[in-house]
């Protein structure tokens, strides 16, 4: 079972990506601060308005890249954390390319932060832990023997 979950887990790589992945959060979360540096700026120099504009500069960004270091130090324990990094990647692209179609912020502000997001997210999915065919083939076989339920046409 620990050698299945072994080769289950490529655990080399998840850990990789949750550091590129904390990495990237706490530079979102560093420009965040920063606002209206050379960073980043609204554009014609308007000052974000409303309810929840407070919400876009609030720092949230490090608390993902907090729970992908800890991801990032025990990355079989922590896969499921994968799926937080997987919507946050899509939000990011589709938030993106929202305010992009708005003309908010010029494509040239949106090229990297897109584009990384592409990169990570493809990362991601590509190193998502699945098991081989013929390993899942052995599992359940032995998830058998040890006395588990069969469909009633197999029995």
């Amino acid at each position: 079972m620990a050698n299945f979950q072994e080769r289950l887990v490529p655990e080399r790589s998840l850990r990789l990506i949750f550091l590129l992945m904390a990495a990237w959060d706490l530079l979102g979360g560093a420009v965040q601060l920063v606002f209206h540096s050379f960073l980043f700026k609204l554009k014609d120099a308007v000052e974000p308005t409303g309810v929840l504009a407070g919400r876009a500069f609030s720092g949230a960004l490090f608390v993902t890249a907090v729970l992908y270091l800890i991801a990032a130090w025990h990355p079989t324990r922590y896969r499921f954390i994968l799926w937080l990094g997987v919507f946050e990647q899509l939000i990011a692209i589709c938030t993106g390319v929202f305010h992009g179609a708005r003309n908010d912020v010029g494509w040239g502000g949106l090229v990297l932060p897109i584009g990384v997001a592409i990169a990570l997210l493809v990362l991601l999915l590509l190193n998502y832990p699945r098991p081989l065919p013929e390993e899942a083939a052995v599992e359940e076989g032995e998830a058998d023997v040890s006395g588990g339920e069969r469909p009633p046409d197999e029995k």
